[in-house]
């Protein structure tokens, strides 16, 4: 009878430790993550979300995408980020449209003490708190891009740029880099510079009124690949010929584009990558303890005819 005791209390106790083993998977499983982003209607956005979901579905996690339906809308973001407050996640990922002016609803999610990863586009006002900075350089990727272009170009011509969103920090660092890029070259002119806003039909209507504005253009670089292919549309309907496009963000219609010479140059800004690595952050911190890095920064790729193939092989090209 006393062995018989004896087994009843092991098993009792190897019973409670599988309980409590399950119990800490489940507590992990349940972890509820709010992804802020952008838009969704765009390669790069689809591609951040992709990544995002697919890494947390991965560890068992609830996400929750919020996305403005007017794209790059601060109002609207700050909108989300307070009605997911009220159901609050274990964390928050967020990257803002309007860095400065975000600022109000993360001052809330401070005050909740809900930790935060910032991706993409920085938080400026130092005041408020986030534990990591997930994402790359979009001055120094811009500048490549733009160093990339006048080399193909031989050091000469004549060039337009088209800008993104007015206001918005991704668009002000890829001006800024493209730009000092560009007047860096003597033999480069910058005929001029126009918001085309991220979209592709803005970046047709604006590169429309460009070439009946300038005789002589010789290159265009576009903020992303949205607004470039638009430029490209723009230059076919226009029958003018030998313009190249240089842009960022890698997509299937962007690599196609290079395939067949309509894109010269594109960086991939890795958005998959951005989006797994942000929920790998939050694994780290959530379920491992771990403290942070202020940064965690990731590299992007310059793709063009010569380097396009593995592309070709990632999108099932014909």
């Amino acid at each position: 009878m006393k062995k018989l005791s004896i087994i009843i209390g092991i098993c009792l106790i190897v019973t409670l430790f599988a309980a409590w083993d399950a119990a800490q998977v489940n507590a992990e499983n349940e972890i509820h993550v709010a992804f802020m982003v952008n838009k969704l209607s765009s390669a790069f956005w689809t591609d951040v979300e992709k990544g995002a979901k697919e890494a947390a579905e991965a560890l068992g996690w609830k996400i929750d995408i919020l996305s403005p339906i007017t794209p790059d809308s601060n109002e609207q973001q700050i909108q989300l980020l307070e009605q997911a407050l009220i159901n609050p996640p274990d964390i928050f990922i967020i990257t803002p449209a309007d860095a400065r002016g975000i600022t109000p609803a993360i001052e809330k999610i401070n005050e909740a003490g809900i930790p935060i990863i910032n991706y993409n586009a920085r938080f400026l006002d130092p005041d408020v708190e986030s534990l990591t900075f997930v994402g790359l350089d979009k001055y120094e990727l811009a500048k490549i891009v733009a160093e990339d272009l006048v080399e193909k170009l031989g050091g000469t011509g004549k060039v337009l740029m088209l800008e993104g969103v007015t206001g918005s920090q991704t668009s002000i660092d890829i001006k800024n880099g493209s730009t000092d890029a560009l007047t860096a070259a003597e033999g480069i002119e910058l005929l001029d510079s126009k918001p085309a806003n991220y979209l592709r039909t803005d970046g047709l209507t604006v590169t429309q009124d460009l070439l009946q504005k300038y005789p002589e253009v010789d290159a265009i670089f576009a903020a992303n690949a949205e607004s470039a292919l638009g430029a490209a549309e723009a230059i076919r309907q226009s029958g003018r010929t030998g313009i190249k496009i240089a842009t960022l963000n890698m997509s299937d219609e962007a690599a196609r584009a290079v395939v067949d010479g309509i894109l010269t140059v594109v960086m991939d800004d890795v958005p998959y990558q951005v989006g797994q690595s942000c929920i790998e952050a939050a694994r780290r911190y959530l379920i491992n303890g771990e403290t942070l890095p202020a940064e965690i920064m990731l590299d992007g790729v310059l793709v063009d005819s010569d380097s396009v193939q593995p592309y070709v092989e990632k999108y099932n090209l014909k």
